[in-house]
């Protein structure tokens, strides 16, 4: 019998673990550092700012001596996660809750950037990086409108600085603010247009002579950049003519075929629901004169009979007009 051969197969299995995801981690010794910020107790702001404006900006903190180091690989993801609100990955704006104001954490050494909600991922080779050197802000903006003259912004924890999970660095309050919008005192204004003859409105656009009166601002706050006024018709009141600054007379009026003319310290006629600027600066504060004309005017078209015309009728003539203000 010919010796034969045993082939014994040998088959080594190995187990393959998946290996663990590397991910940042704090240098030995190092973690959380909390930067707090100061505000003060009330913060003035135009009361009609458009979003976007910035309402308040913490002086900058520059850090050194910062324990808060760590070491990342690449594609790890970093970013701030609001306390205060959502966050919107990628996005420098951070919501304070509903009150229409938010707040930004200013990198000012990174050309004053915004810091981004998180997450966002970094492909850079991995290292170990931290924040001496660094510089800091808070800054408080305005995104929608809000109800109401006041809104309280809170102190405490404001956010996050994560890189995957651990958090090196977070921003505080030590105190609350109240955002307060700055506004003038505009009270009410009756202007006593006196008697007219009929025969002062023989034809279409004939009118009675002016009478002048003042709109006042007063009481304004220091700090407001612009102010501008609008003359709007009122339900009681619509535009006879907007582009002519004139309205109806009020449903109460028992006169027929006039109307009402507003016009400017000029005598040229102010068109209803455009913005006009004060001519004054309002920076400094104080109280404005806004000097305004006013006269009855006939807008019934002419007929044969001049002021016997049909429609044209003697009575009280009173009209509304709404004076809105805006504070820039």
């Amino acid at each position: 019998m010919t010796p034969g051969k045993i082939i014994v197969p040998i088959v080594i299995l190995a187990l393959m673990g998946q290996a663990a995801e590397a991910a940042c981690s704090f240098v030995k010794g190092h973690g959380l550092t909390t930067m707090q910020f100061d505000f003060p107790p009330t913060i003035s702001v135009p009361r009609d700012a458009p979003n976007g404006t910035i309402l308040y900006q913490t002086p900058t903190k520059n850090l050194q001596g910062v324990n808060s180091s760590y070491t990342c690989p690449s594609g790890y993801t970093y970013g701030i996660k609001n306390s205060l609100g959502t966050t919107t990955p990628g996005n420098n704006v951070f919501p304070i809750g509903n009150t229409g104001i938010a707040w930004q954490w200013i990198r000012v050494e990174i050309n004053n950037a915004g810091a981004r909600g998180y997450p966002n991922i970094d492909n850079r080779p991995s290292d170990t990086w931290g924040w001496n050197g660094t510089q800091h802000a808070l800054r408080l903006i305005k995104i929608a409108d809000t109800q109401g003259e006041l809104q309280k912004i809170p102190s405490g924890i404001y956010g996050y600085y994560y890189f995957d999970s651990i958090t090196p660095m977070a921003m505080s309050v030590t105190s609350s603010t109240s955002i307060v919008a700055q506004s003038c005192d505009t009270p009410d204004v009756t202007v006593d247009m006196g008697k007219h003859k009929l025969s002062s409105f023989p034809e279409y656009g004939s009118h009675a002579t002016p009478v002048n009166f003042n709109i006042r601002v007063n009481n304004c706050p220091k700090g407001i950049n612009k102010i501008t006024y609008t003359l709007a018709p009122t339900p009681n009141s619509p535009a006879w003519n907007a582009s002519l600054g004139i309205v109806n007379l009020n449903g109460s009026s028992t006169a027929k075929g006039l109307g009402l003319q507003i016009l400017g310290d000029d005598q040229q006629p102010l068109e209803l629901n455009k913005s006009y600027v004060l001519g004054e600066s309002p920076a400094a504060g104080g109280n404005f004169n806004i000097p305004l004309t006013a006269r009855y005017l006939r807008v019934l078209p002419t007929g044969n009979n001049g002021v016997l015309d049909y429609g044209l009728n003697a009575g009280t003539a009173n009209a509304d007009v709404w004076f809105i203000m805006n504070y820039l």
